[in-house]
């Protein structure tokens, strides 16, 4: 069975791999409306014209739309249709980082950066194995890293250019392998890297905070000190007001995001708390922002005191980084307010430790059977993305993801109520059964 479901995942790769190259070469018209193209293309291009005033809208702005990169947009791509509006809202840095694409025509643009991310993804897929390699399962992590692509959320992250595999799911992954090799310090310091792309530094910081509580202080002097590399790179690379100019642009963002009128695809918005302020008229989001989020801060707290509780316990060290690293990510829908669809990609990072460590026979169950659970619910979701986006609930969505997350809690307190020599680790033989709680 396993093997003919390895099958069909290659085979599924391979296809997304036909599509990539096809949809990129042909269809111009296409991918120019395309996230990469229209944000980091762009934005690279701008960069290298010694045009980066041009990347965020002043601070007087309230909308994106005819903004200078807006218009730079549409003059850098000239098939993007005329009611597309581009906005950039990563810091300065980055769009540094897209100059060197930007020198290729936009499709070869756009390819580039995703067999980039490919790799990238390949390579996460390696470091968790490899951390993991005397605990976990025969499983080739290359297989595992193109299993991963059957996640929907993770194929058209790649499809449309994101940076989610290069700028969350690799640096949150070479944390978790220097964490479990004991090099607090360097994960922290890559763990910091998430900050790009912020919605995979919410897991790094929980695990951080956590490990604290363990007297683990470590990889907190990492990220610290990464953050304050990041953040002096783009005052010397750029200037203090373009920062300052992005920190504005991140307000502009939470207005621009809250309201269905400015073009939000809603059925994408696949976060809880922006889940529910979509739902209420925006004559009344000052009310129930502070409320929602609130709640959130809240089941953030429960997932933050189990995955503390875990990494202070006496499991085997890489079960119980796995683990609370897991509940970690699947908080992360439930807590960040800026969570789109695609960003649902961390999950992979979530299946590489569940199939990387080896667990006791019921805990195994639990843990892959509640990621086998994500998988199905996140793909029945996606499908009705494409398909017909109408028939999307994202609230309903939203709501059984927090049951998942609730799964994920009550999997850590199962794993920390039984005695450490009922989990040994890196070992086969018969596990004893749990109680069910």
């Amino acid at each position: 069975m396993k093997q003919t479901l390895a099958k069909i995942a290659v085979a599924w790769g391979g296809i997304l791999l036909f599509l990539f190259v096809y949809t990129d070469i042909t269809m111009p018209k296409v991918n120019q409306n395309s996230d990469y193209l229209m944000t980091f293309h762009t934005a690279g291009h701008l960069v290298r014209e010694g045009k980066s005033s041009e990347l965020y809208p002043p601070a007087t702005a309230t909308t994106f739309s005819d903004t200078d990169f807006d218009k730079a947009a549409h003059r850098v791509l000239p098939l993007l249709p005329a009611r597309a509006t581009a906005e950039y809202m990563y810091m300065p840095m980055v769009a540094g980082i897209f100059t060197p694409f930007s020198l290729l025509e936009p499709s070869y643009s756009l390819l580039a950066w995703q067999i980039v991310s490919l790799a990238a993804l390949v390579c996460a897929s390696l470091l968790i194995f490899s951390a993991a390699k005397d605990e976990g399962e025969e499983s080739s992590p290359y297989l595992s890293g193109w299993i991963a692509l059957t996640l929907i959320p993770l194929a058209i992250s790649v499809w449309i250019g994101q940076v989610s595999v290069v700028f969350g799911v690799l640096p949150l992954a070479a944390g978790l392998y220097f964490l479990m090799k004991q090099k607090d310090l360097a994960a922290g310091a890559l763990w910091s890297l998430c900050v790009i792309k912020p919605q995979f530094f919410v897991p790094a910081l929980i695990m951080t905070v956590a490990l604290a509580s363990a007297k683990r202080f470590k990889p907190a002097i990492g990220i610290t000190c990464g953050i304050t590399g990041v953040v002096g790179l783009n005052i010397l690379l750029f200037s203090t007001s373009m920062f300052g100019q992005w920190l504005t642009t991140l307000k502009l963002a939470e207005t621009v995001y809250s309201n269905l009128k400015f073009g939000v695809a809603q059925h994408m918005a696949t976060s809880l708390p922006r889940a529910i302020i979509l739902l209420t008229p925006v004559d009344q989001h000052t009310l129930i922002k502070p409320a929602v989020y609130a709640m959130s801060a809240i089941l953030g707290a429960i997932g933050l005191f189990y995955a503390s509780k875990l990494l202070r316990s006496n499991l085997p060290g890489n079960q119980k980084v796995a683990l609370a690293a897991i509940v970690a990510i699947f908080a992360t829908p439930i807590i960040v307010p800026h969570v789109f669809f695609y960003d649902y990609t961390i999950f992979v990072t979530a299946a590489f430790l569940a199939y990387a460590v080896r667990w006791p026979e019921a805990l195994n169950m639990r843990v892959k059977s509640l990621l086998w659970s994500g998988w199905v619910v996140v793909n029945l979701y996606g499908i009705l993305v494409l398909t017909n986006k109408n028939l999307a609930s994202p609230i309903l969505f939203v709501l059984i993801m927090l049951e998942l997350y609730r799964r994920a809690l009550v999997t850590a307190k199962v794993a920390l109520s039984h005695k450490t020599e009922e989990f040994p680790a890196g070992k086969s033989g018969t596990q004893p059964e749990f109680e069910d709680s």
